[in-house]
């Protein structure tokens, strides 16, 4: 069984490997003295940006299950590096717009919901633009050798991208044209056979549109340490594999209205199923191969495999000391407006959690969440984050920065 040492033991080792040359190549020059993280990306880096907004708006701090020492990755790996000051997060969200956090001294730039490729209100303007936050953490002024970078981004663009896909089914196509035509560059199809190929051509596309404007708005800027994190696989999500779910019956339950056998129907919604999972971890695929091509050589670049790792995770759930993969710690609170289970982070702390009767099957009595993958149907536990800062780690120490 595959032993996961804690973070601070994991950065301990490699600071021991550093002292000794570790590595075969005689190099003993000392590790990085980083003395300031900054960070850009979605909702799972975002340290506070709705966390002001009072009762009944069903964020809490963190997008994830709350507690007063719950951390996510870029605050324990922080915190580990010895950096004096908490991060904080830059933008503060009051319920209908963004403004400064009024605290001194704020370095993380993310926000939940962020996107490389943001639609919304504002457009590339706005903060949920990686973009900008790229630009805001570089305008503040330019970075030190001594900063290091922790970057997330494009699980909500692939997110965005499957389902703007899965919509063709009732508006032929125009969503996922209108997000394909969005991001120039992508090879745009002519025809609904060729819809699976120009999903990959946009993430490739995409992959580009992140890299340039980290080249641009980062290493340029004096970055020396990047860390980008690559995008998981989101068809492992308890929210993608219920959307898959939903594929399968909806092509079983066309089977069989056109007088298809049960076996014959189920056997089909199977195959829907894992086509589209296959195709869909494709274009996530397609992003990640083509970040990793452009950072490839660049010694201020590590590129974090989380697509793997949460993979391996999946897959062998008593390596990471995980009792449960498939379904969210946090209880549902209702339903979306997509139809997807709905959760309220603001309510589902670990105090409540605890204090529940524990799931049939789960074990470790009152401490049951605690070894679960997901908090929701999207976002990591803690201890979730706790395995993701640990990869951070190793990756770091592999590149001879710790």
């Amino acid at each position: 069984m595959r032993h996961f040492k804690t973070l601070a033991s994991a950065l301990s080792a490699a600071l021991l490997v550093a002292a000794c040359g570790g590595g075969g190549d005689g190099d003993q020059s000392p590790r990085v003295g980083f003395r300031a993280v900054k960070v850009m990306g979605d909702s799972l880096s975002d340290s506070g940006t709705f966390s002001g907004l009072g009762a009944g708006s069903t964020y809490g701090r963190i997008f994830s299950v709350q507690g007063s020492t719950h951390q996510i990755w870029t605050e324990r790996t922080a915190a580990a590096l010895g950096i004096s000051t908490p991060l904080c997060n830059v933008y503060q969200f009051t319920g209908s717009t963004f403004i400064a956090n009024p605290t001194v001294g704020c370095t993380s730039f993310a926000i939940g919901g962020g996107r490389i490729n943001y639609l919304g209100v504002g457009g590339a303007a706005a903060p949920f633009s990686i973009i900008k936050q790229l630009g805001d953490a570089s305008a503040a002024a330019n970075h030190q050798s001594s900063d290091l970078l922790l970057i997330d981004g494009g699980g909500n663009d692939a997110a965005d991208l499957v389902g703007a896909y899965l919509k063709g089914a009732t508006d032929g196509g125009a969503a996922y044209m209108g997000l394909l035509g969005s991001l120039p560059g992508t090879t745009m199809p002519t025809g609904q056979a060729d819809f699976p190929a120009a999903g990959a051509s946009y993430m490739t596309t995409l992959a580009n549109y992140f890299y340039d404007a980290i080249q641009t708005r980062a290493l340029d800027k004096g970055a020396a340490h990047v860390a980008i994190v690559n995008v998981p696989g989101i068809t492992k999500t308890p929210r993608f594999q219920m959307v898959l779910d939903s594929i399968a019956k909806a092509t079983s339950d066309g089977n069989l209205a056109e007088g298809a056998s049960a076996a014959a129907a189920a056997t089909a919604g199977a195959s829907a199923r894992a086509q589209s999972e296959a195709l869909f971890q494709g274009w996530v695929q397609a992003f990640n191969t083509q970040l990793s091509s452009r950072a490839a050589g660049n010694g201020a670049v590590v590129v974090v495999d989380l697509y793997s790792n949460l993979n391996e995770q999946i897959a062998h759930p008593e390596q990471f000391g995980l009792t449960n993969v498939t379904t969210p710690a946090c209880p549902m609170s209702g339903l979306g407006a997509d139809g997807l289970p709905a959760y309220n982070f603001e309510t589902c702390t670990g105090d409540a959690l605890s204090a529940q009767t524990p799931p049939a099957g789960a074990t470790g009595g009152a401490n049951w969440w605690k070894t679960y993958a997901f908090s929701d149907g999207f976002h990591p536990t803690p201890y979730g984050y706790q395995l993701m800062s640990e990869l951070v780690a190793r990756s770091l120490a592999q590149a001879g920065w710790l």
